[in-house]
């Protein structure tokens, strides 16, 4: 038989009516209220967590891909980019990567320990923004207009429309549909369906394009709401005179080949073509400028005789669109004429203009850059590293986390966690005087039973553990209640949402809870582990009681 066991059941709270029960009783109140708190503290700040960044990962991803290093969410304009890339769409296939950690010395590879991440890419997805400025019912706004493409997740925001519905696919070329927050439709006196104005500059001059509300959507995130719209990728595309909806002009200089090309029509031609009919020494000029399949030109007697070219030749000239994307133009010599004594003359070669605007088909789309989502928060640093280091390696490209394009949210985020910790080490505290008290008390009133025992032989740590055993389960029962009550109070808050907070300050309407069952185990174990050391040290007075003295206290 354990026989401190038995006694511990005899003297326990299951006694006779006492004021050490009325003692154990409290101390079990509050180890109970102690673990409740507990539960709820790493329940809402894990629920905090977890809803607040699912917004700003909807509105930006985990990892931003951009042309330049911008660490701010506030760069918005940004140089384009070409949509074909080798990692669009592959890299959404990359599943779990091993990567290094804890490499202080690069020389000494001692200190190098390789970790796998949890999980891989989820997926990728292109993104265009645009500043403007909204006019509408006497009301002006500044905006950020957000393009989004086919490839655009819907899943997050199509969850916080309020009024109305997303946007046509974009194969339907609806580019006058946007969809704006709450906050603006509210401030700006717009509802689902109405007209207005965004004026943009462009080139040094204000335009203004007309759009139509097709939905409204709030999603909590009052400084993303106020200053974010959602429209077509295209749109924006057309706004920055990006490839495809990019308008090259009647011009086109060459900076590498020092030529410049004169894109004509038959009607933009109609009074040079009597000027340098005059004029021409070989050839003829070609008769229609508007055919599709026209690629004859018009070059002047000093291109030819720097290139050596005849009337029939072929010639190229090299084109970098905006300094990056490489094209060679590839024409027939129709003609060669001597150009007036004007050096702008002397370098224009007459080219079909629509030559000049078929690089809006033949070269790739561009954007502002590439939103990656990654499968676990927790591989964020690490598919951070591994883009900028692997798959970005020698190229003008920068792959930013979240975390580097909103620092202030995450710093805020961090210091929940701060929270979390003081609230748990607090609560342990409280278990632990709230114990050590009862113990001590236990201990007092028991003194004729301890001489007793130890009259007949008992030794030290045998009494000890009676009282042990005592508040093992005095700390067992008291756990038992509390998470009973915190996580049922969580369950009641996470279905029925009792508990509401002022959106605008905190980023959701109500407190949002996440039970994580692995936490709240540690949670329960730590607290028994840790209060149950402590109590072997007000246990170590039964030692110090003498038999004769004891047995004789009242």
């Amino acid at each position: 038989m354990n026989f401190p066991f038995y006694i511990a059941r005899k003297v326990g709270v299951t006694s006779k009516k006492s004021f050490s029960n009325i003692i154990m009783r409290i101390a079990i109140a509050a180890i109970a209220l102690s673990i409740t708190v507990m539960i709820i503290a790493t329940a809402t700040v894990r629920g905090f967590k977890s809803s607040i960044s699912e917004k700003i990962f909807g509105f930006w991803g985990h990892i931003h891909i951009t042309s330049s290093y911008a660490p701010s969410s506030y760069a918005f304009e940004v140089s384009p980019m070409s949509i074909k890339q080798d990692y669009y769409p592959a890299i959404d296939s990359i599943r779990r990567i091993n990567y290094a950690v804890g490499l202080n010395d690069p020389n000494n590879l001692d200190d190098l320990n390789v970790k796998s991440t949890h999980a891989g890419i989820r997926h990728i997805q292109t993104f265009a923004q645009k500043e403007g400025i909204i006019k509408a019912n006497e009301q002006i706004e500044g905006i950020i207009l957000r393009g989004v493409g086919p490839d655009f997740d819907w899943n997050f925001l199509s969850k916080y429309i309020t009024e109305g519905s997303k946007l046509d696919s974009i194969e339907t070329d609806k580019r006058d549909q946007i969809m704006i927050s709450e906050t603006s439709a509210k401030r700006l006196k717009l509802k689902v369906g109405d007209d207005f104005l965004i004026y943009f500059v462009q080139g040094g001059n204000a335009q203004a394009q007309k759009f139509r509300v097709k939905g409204i959507f709030k999603t909590g995130l009052e400084e993303y709401d106020k200053r974010f719209a959602i429209v077509q990728l295209n749109k924006i595309q057309e706004l920055n005179n990006w490839r495809p909806y990019r308008n090259y002009g009647p011009e086109h200089w060459l900076e590498a080949e020092k030529i410049n090309l004169l894109g004509v029509t038959d009607t933009s031609f109609k009074e040079n073509r009597e000027a340098i009919a005059g004029h021409i020494l070989s050839g003829k000029i070609p008769e229609s400028f508007d055919n599709p399949n026209e690629k004859g030109i018009i070059i002047t007697k000093q291109i030819a005789t720097f290139r050596n070219k005849s009337v029939g030749d072929t010639i190229q000239f090299s084109f970098k669109d905006f300094g990056k994307d490489l094209y060679i133009y590839k024409y027939k010599v129709a003609a060669i004429f001597e150009a007036p004594n004007d050096p702008n003359w002397q370098l224009t070669v007459v080219v079909p203009w629509h030559t000049l605007d078929e690089l809006n088909k033949v070269l790739p789309a561009q954007v502002s850059g590439f939103e990656v989502f990654v499968e676990d928060m927790r591989d964020l640093d690490a598919f951070g590293n591994y883009i900028n280091n692997n798959i970005l390696l020698n190229r003008e490209q920068y792959a930013n986390t979240i975390k580097e394009l909103e620092p202030n949210i995450f710093d805020w985020l961090s210091l929940t966690d701060m929270n979390e910790l003081i609230i748990l080490v607090l609560m342990i505290i409280v278990s632990i005087i709230n114990m050590t008290t009862s113990l001590m008390i236990l201990i007092l009133e028991r003194t004729n039973m301890i001489g007793i025992l130890k009259a007949l032989g008992a030794r030290n740590w045998c009494i000890r553990k009676i009282f042990l055993y005592n508040a093992a389960y005095i700390v067992g029962l008291g756990m038992l209640i509390g998470n009973v009550l915190g996580i049922g109070l969580c369950l009641i808050q996470q279905h029925f949402g009792i508990v509401t907070l002022p959106e605008d300050m905190y980023y959701v309407s109500v407190a949002p809870v996440k039970l994580e069952w692995l936490p709240i185990v540690l949670l329960n174990l730590g607290t028994l582990v840790i209060t149950l050391i402590v109590l072997i040290i007000p246990s170590w007075l039964v030692s110090r009681i003498d038999p004769v003295k004891a047995i004789r206290f009242k």
